[in-house]
């Protein structure tokens, strides 16, 4: 059931959602971050004791309120404040940051991804503080990101040198999706990630399409290479990649069996998106199955009916718990040294992956809390299917993270153009994390050891 006091407050929670997703606060625009900072400054100051900004050079203010409470107890909540950049205009059915509402949803880009966790988490702060007017029972450390979607540089720096301080017990880190059936999922740890540029000169210009027969071609080259890196069936083919990943036990696969499949919210009518593989053997790939993708190909756009001269691509690998991307990164190149040895192997950048277990006394609030307010069992995923800087807070801060349903659903093309997420799916997303702040302080976590 949800607090009458989200609905009393319907149209002012979702009006300051909507205000937060106009600024256009991709990361490489430093105004419009610094101009977000500022907002979301000037609304944790109503709210928290004290409120500071931390600088990453270059990128803008990590934004961090405490909130003090009686016991020695921290949670953390992570949010970014950045969002990816909008891409091609004329794709978007309304300005991508109008934050135009039709259809029961708020379109804009971040909509979700993150600033429906941004908005909604001070106001669940809000409401949880009115309900402790003696003060809280256990204390709190919001903290937004300016740089997420580009790998958070600089992130580990900040709180490596503000460990102390910025110590906590748990991370509630930003929000999960749903399942396609409705179901909440609850993510644990995160991926890791590991991005490489392939880069092939062979020719000094480009040369007429007369001589195709007898000339190598960069862009066919680069091709075969990076297929050479997976097996037909899309597992990573490079001899010790894997060696140290996660390896499932019988309880963990188990658990893989429960979630769902993306399925028709990002299909083409008629084609099936995934692979042709047993759906049970997908579900276990999906949690524990490092991964490689292509994250971008280019030739010389000048290139027309012509023999191009070179060509660069970028890969992207997912990676999960106990790989390290550095040693990741040395097996890729040695591979590529033997098999393809004229092609410049370059290290663009890297994610550690984190592993929280699922068994935590603050894991069972969670769990609990998404039942409450979701209404159904949730769905765990050992390992969170995207990647994040979650390594950096269990490394300087040894708090274990956890991710949790928000407003996010499959269809609502998180990064993707006409991102969106459905107004009453936020209300609830209020209510969660207003149910865990008060499942965590009647589950123990307020208590002093």
């Amino acid at each position: 059931m949800r607090d009458p006091r989200i609905d009393a407050a319907r149209e002012q929670s979702i009006r300051e959602w909507q205000e937060f997703c106009r600024f256009p606060s991709v990361a490489s625009d430093r105004v419009a971050i610094e101009a977000a900072a500022d907002w979301l400054e000037q609304k944790l100051r109503r709210l928290s004791e004290r409120v500071e900004r931390i600088e990453i050079p270059e990128y803008g203010p990590v934004v961090v309120a405490y909130f003090p409470g009686a016991s020695d107890k921290t949670l953390m909540l992570y949010n970014h404040y950045d969002v990816q950049p909008v891409g091609d205009l004329d794709q978007w059915i309304s300005g991508p940051f109008d934050s135009e509402i039709r259809d029961g949803a708020m379109w804009a880009r971040g909509a979700c991804d993150d600033k429906a966790d941004v908005t909604s988490r001070l106001r669940a702060l809000e409401l949880f503080i009115e309900d402790h007017p003696n003060g809280l029972p256990y204390s709190m450390i919001y903290l937004a990101d300016p740089c997420e979607e580009i790998g958070s540089p600089g992130l580990e720096t900040v709180l490596a040198e503000n460990a102390e301080r910025l110590s906590a017990d748990a991370v509630l880190w930003e929000s999960y999706l749903r399942e396609d059936d409705g179901r909440p999922a609850v993510g644990f740890g995160c991926r890791g990630g590991m991005e490489i540029s392939l880069n092939l000169n062979i020719l000094a210009s480009n040369q007429h399409p007369s001589y195709s027969q007898i000339l190598r071609s960069a862009p066919l080259e680069l091709m075969r290479a990076i297929t050479s890196l997976v097996t037909e069936d899309g597992l990573i083919a490079v001899p010790g990649f894997t060696d140290s990943a996660l390896r499932p036990d019988a309880a963990a696969k188990a658990r893989t069996q429960e979630l769902s499949l993306p399925g028709d919210a990002i299909s083409v009518p008629g084609i099936s998106p995934l692979k042709d593989l047993p759906e049970a053997e997908l579900k276990e790939r999906f949690i524990f199955t490092p991964s490689m993708s292509l994250s971008g190909f280019d030739i010389d756009p000048s290139v027309s009916h012509s023999v191009p001269a070179k060509g660069t691509a970028k890969v992207r690998f997912g990676l999960v718990p106990g790989m390290d991307p550095h040693a990741c990164f040395e097996t890729v190149k040695t591979f590529l040294a033997d098999t393809a040895p004229d092609i410049q192997v370059d290290l663009i950048r890297t994610m550690q992956p984190a592993f929280s277990p699922v068994d935590t006394p603050f894991a069972v609030s969670v769990l609990e809390a998404a039942t409450k307010a979701f209404e159904a069992e949730p769905v765990i995923y050992d390992v969170m299917t995207g990647s994040g800087p979650g390594a950096f807070f269990l490394e300087h801060l040894g708090a274990p993270l956890i991710s949790p349903t928000g407003t996010l659903r499959p269809e609502g093309n998180m990064h993707g153009y006409n991102e969106h997420g459905y107004l009453e799916d936020y209300l609830t997303h209020i209510q969660f994390t207003l149910d865990l702040l008060n499942n965590l302080e009647a589950n123990g976590f307020a208590d002093n050891d």
